[in-house]
């Protein structure tokens, strides 16, 4: 659902044509595309440039970005297998993921590719394999992850191509020169919120609804607490003051018919898929572990 909404708002731009690799939905995006319902840029009909079945067939030329909104399960399949036959495709890869640590296997395998990577802040939902419904604001944070070496002008460029276009085409892209602090700020959300939702089968709304919040609210402050202690030792800017953040901007946009939003992680679980354990919860307990900081939560 977001691969696709960012990919519309990348060639609603008119900056650029994209290749949609589509893996579940292919014979109906190829036949019919998709249908943008969306709070930000409105209804649209819309077919990508081009549609293909996988990503071996994507590998036929060149492309300034390959950018990858699938889920990162790496129990199931690494990023970097995914991507590979793309590996002599582009010089820049975008991974707009959750979880911390998304990029390291992926850099591993091709050390001399740029990697962006994006924390998307909206909630978008795939229905029927071709309705993308957008709802609220959003946000795409993005930054480039140096990895120790010398810049050679490269990453820092596509970056700034990537931000334009998104922003040209209505997709509100921020650029942060701290990746690593931006997400570990979003997966505060993830590793609390998230998690809970899932555990708890609920939507957002019912956690953070007036009659769950004296329950709820000692939770998520706990579960955030343990994520902060573990990025203060990994961010230059660690995250603060997030939880507070979320329930104002939940009460901002609350309304008589509240948003039943429900986290991708309990969206996953419904449907028999496998989830994002490892990237948000998984690695944050092993970082944890390699400081001696306690995530008993």
């Amino acid at each position: 659902a977001i691969g696709a909404f960012y990919a519309y708002i990348l060639e609603r731009s008119g900056k650029a044509r994209i290749t949609a690799v589509c893996r579940s939905n292919y014979d109906i995006v190829s036949r019919h595309g998709l249908e943008i319902v969306s709070d930000m840029v409105g209804l649209s009909a819309w077919k990508p440039s081009r549609v293909v079945r996988n990503v071996t067939d994507a590998a036929d030329r060149k492309y300034r970005f390959v950018i990858c909104a699938a889920k990162a399960v790496p129990d199931v399949v690494k990023t970097s297998d995914l991507l590979k036959p793309l590996f002599l495709s582009t010089q820049t890869f975008v991974l707009i993921q959750n979880g911390v640590n998304i990029h390291v296997d992926l850099q591993e395998a091709c050390p001399e590719a740029h990697i962006i990577t994006s924390c998307a802040w909206v909630d978008s939902t795939i229905i029927d394999g071709r309705k993308i419904l957008q709802t609220g604001s959003n946000q795409l944070v993005s930054g480039l992850h140096r990895s120790g070496r010398k810049s050679d002008g490269v990453g820092e460029e596509s970056l700034r191509v990537f931000h334009d276009m998104l922003n040209k085409g209505g997709g509100r892209s921020v650029i942060t020169d701290d990746i690593v602090a931006a997400r570990w700020h979003k997966v505060l959300w993830n590793a609390a919120i998230s998690s809970v939702c899932t555990a708890t089968r609920s939507p957002v709304c019912d956690l953070l609804c007036t009659e769950s919040l004296p329950t709820m609210l000692p939770v998520l402050e706990t579960l955030m607490k343990e994520v902060c202690a573990v990025a203060e030792q990994l961010a230059d800017d660690a995250p603060a003051g997030v939880l507070e953040e979320c329930l104002r901007q939940y009460s901002d946009s609350r309304t008589e018919t509240p948003s039943t939003f429900k986290p991708s992680m309990l969206v996953d679980l419904e449907a028999d898929r496998p989830m994002e354990v490892e990237v948000i919860v998984g690695n944050v307990v092993r970082a944890a572990r390699s400081f001696g900081i306690a995530t008993p939560r």
